[in-house]
């Protein structure tokens, strides 16, 4: 796209893992600063006090994943004595050492506790130590360094004032002296970047060069957001096009939403918890953003023809393949038997969503049922406040009119079966039927009584809630529909059935089908709250680190107003960071490390306040402990996280909207 800087992201930024997995625990004891010290000989599988050249640093680093052009390989450091006129530097052998203090102690033999090193290190009073990272980012340049940059990077919380990058700096242009005209200093995290904004006149001063994270990654050409393998027939997309599970799609502009597909490329940069990328997650779908992939030599000779695209972390591949070969691959992928889905018909009651609880999901689904969970870890006004409709109201409906048997007759034609575009057509028809069915009177009845409830000029979101979404390992992200009822309308039963109507489209029949799912065996309950109107922001956030699950911390996604970052508009940019408790001394201190920047708001301000992001950052904390209890998971492993909707309200509330099992969250 014209005009706009396209990041790659990569969160896992690499001083994060030496710190956050192992140094930010707590010790009890603190024993006396023993301040003599003799240089040890160190052995090349413990570190060095000098890097003579590339290899002696290749020697030494940890490397990463490449991301597209980008490969980062680091070498951590450790300098000790920052407060005499004698500091000194060491390069630790970063595959044998994860961690400084365990290099502290281990090569250096120095004899301190995990708290008191901590308190020592990553604290603006007393300290003695500094700890960071020198990664090599091959594949960045910029015209100031043409052959590439070594960052300079600390612990993202770390209060790095210029003086100190002035004397780290330093240290290491004398202890790497082939890299001194290329190392640059990388602020990580929010402390470090408004440290450097407070302290620009001193940086200049000290001649010190500053990359910032978003300088860092722009200009990348690709991501990998699902990596996997998938045969197909490679079609051009577009945001109003029907595919089928046969179709390698490849979209110029993001659709709000798909239907199952068997691989995805986009020409523009996705979120992450875009409802494309969590179906991708879900299905085991390759994702990947390719710049430029529709000016290409192998797009322009497979378009229409059967495909095999592979994505990896660092590139894709692409072939021609015989139809034989696509139908073998596809066969590979599905159940082996259909799957009944499990449903309650006997409860009648429609019942306020705080009452509800996560067995209610077999007769409310899994929406309503999530809602009600998060009403016992939340604070009542963060939640929607409203009512549940069950699953026998959608089924005696449906039965009243004999749509099933309708359905049946209508799925079971020839023409059905034939084309993409025929059986869209036809899914449309049952849904017409469905908007135009008759209500029995005891349905109006109490759907009157539940409008009722709510004030009489007050618009109410009608929205899905079924047996085959929001639940673990299937979420069914942008499969059904929600609406608004307005006053002026009429009855709300006419809302209603557009939402069981919802049932029938397109992309959910796809993906029930593709699962082998008795599509009669799916229910529909509806959940109905006050809609909100005129947010300043929503968004969306797991309760993972979807970069690094061994690093703990929270993804946020959001953007400004009510343009939804999971269906987001053409040519939206949202803001997305990472929240950590970057806490070293057992107080808890939460830091938000941005990778991209919302284009809604000026430049220089940030979609959510401070407040705003730490009430999150509880929240999410306790929406995960409260879900790991209520799945019977361990909270603290890498194999449970929780995908969360949220608002901010036009009173400056956070409202958390909705939760559910993110899929492959630690997979």
């Amino acid at each position: 796209m014209k005009g706009r800087n396209i990041k790659i992201l990569l969160l896992a930024l690499p001083f994060l893992l030496s710190v956050l997995s192992g140094e930010a625990q707590d010790s009890n004891m603190a024993p006396p600063f023993n301040p003599e010290l003799s240089d040890p000989m160190l052995s090349s599988s413990e570190g060095a006090m000098f890097i003579s050249g590339r290899n002696d640093f290749d020697l030494l680093a940890a490397r990463g994943e490449p991301q597209g052009k980008l490969l980062m390989s680091e070498v951590k450091f450790l300098i000790t004595d920052v407060q005499t006129d004698a500091p000194r530097l060491y390069f630790l052998n970063s595959s044998s050492y994860k961690y400084h203090w365990k290099f502290f102690s281990n090569a250096l033999e120095w004899n301190m506790d995990l708290y008191s090193f901590n308190s020592r290190t990553y604290t603006d009073e007393n300290r003695m130590l500094i700890a960071g990272s020198v990664v090599r980012y091959d594949g960045y340049t910029d015209p100031s360094h043409p052959d590439g940059v070594y960052t300079v990077e600390f612990w993202p919380s770390d209060p790095i004032h210029a003086a100190d990058a002035h004397m780290v700096l330093s240290l290491l242009r004398r202890g790497m002296p082939y890299a001194s005209d290329k190392l640059v200093y990388h602020p990580t995290g929010e402390s470090q970047v408004r440290l450097h904004a407070e302290e620009i006149t001193q940086f200049q001063d000290f001649n010190i060069d500053v990359v910032q994270t978003e300088e860092l990654y722009q200009g990348a050409e690709y991501l990998a957001l699902n990596t996997g393998a998938a045969c197909g027939i490679l079609r051009a997309g577009s945001s109003s096009g029907t595919y089928s599970s046969m179709d390698i799609v490849v979209f110029e502009t993001i659709p709000n939403d798909i239907s199952h597909v068997a691989g995805v490329v986009t020409t523009i940069p996705q979120t992450p918890l875009s409802h494309i990328n969590l179906k991708a997650r879900q299905n085991g779908t390759p994702n990947a953003f390719i710049q430029g992939f529709t000016e290409t030599y192998q797009y322009r000779n497979l378009l229409n023809e059967y495909v095999r695209l592979s994505v990896y972390p660092g590139g894709y591949s692409i072939s021609g393949i015989t139809l034989a070969e696509a139908n073998e691959w596809l066969e590979s992928t599905r159940p082996d038997s259909i799957t009944v889905l499990p449903g309650n018909f006997s409860e009648r009651r429609i019942l306020p969503l705080s009452e509800l609880r996560l067995e209610s999901a077999c007769s409310f689904g899994a929406k309503a049922a999530n809602i009600g969970e998060l009403s016992l870890c939340l604070p009542s006004e963060s939640v929607p406040s409203g009512f549940g409709i069950p699953f026998v109201y959608y089924r005696s409906f449906m039965g009243h009119n004999d749509f099933y048997q309708m359905i049946d007759s209508l799925t079971s034609l020839e023409e059905f079966n034939m084309s993409v575009e025929s059986r869209d057509e036809i899914l449309n028809q049952i849904r017409s039927e469905i908007r135009n069915g008759s209500v029995p009177s005891w349905i109006t009845d109490s759907l009157s009584v539940l409008a009722s409830q709510f004030e009489p000029q007050v618009s109410l979101r009608c929205r899905s809630s079924t047996n085959n979404e929001d639940l673990p390992g299937f979420n069914g992200a942008g499969l059904y529909e929600s609406y608004t009822h307005h006053p002026d309308e009429g009855h709300i039963s006419e809302t209603v059935k557009q939402v069981w109507a919802g049932m029938w489209t397109y992309r959910a029949f796809e993906e029930r089908e593709f699962h082998r799912i008795d599509h009669n065996s799916a229910a529909m309950g509806v959940v109905v709250h006050p809609s909100f109107r005129d947010e300043p922001a929503n968004g969306v956030a797991v309760t993972y680190n979807i970069y690094n699950p061994y690093i703990s911390g929270y993804y946020v996604n959001v953007q400004a107003g009510e343009d939804m970052v999971t269906n987001p508009q053409p040519e939206s940019v949202p803001e997305e960071f990472l929240l950590t408790n970057q806490s070293v001394l057992g107080c808890r201190l939460i830091e938000a490390q941005y990778i991209s920047f919302s284009n809604r708001i000026p430049e220089g301000e940030r979609v959510l306040t401070e407040d705003q992001r730490g009430l999150l950052a509880d929240y999410l904390e306790d929406i995960h402990r409260h879900f790991a209890d209520a799945y019977c998971v361990t909270p603290d492993g890498v194999n449970f996280a929780m995908e969360i909707e949220f608002k901010i309200l036009s009173t400056g509330e956070l409202l958390i909207k909705q939760a559910r099992p993110w899929v492959n969250g630690g997979s």
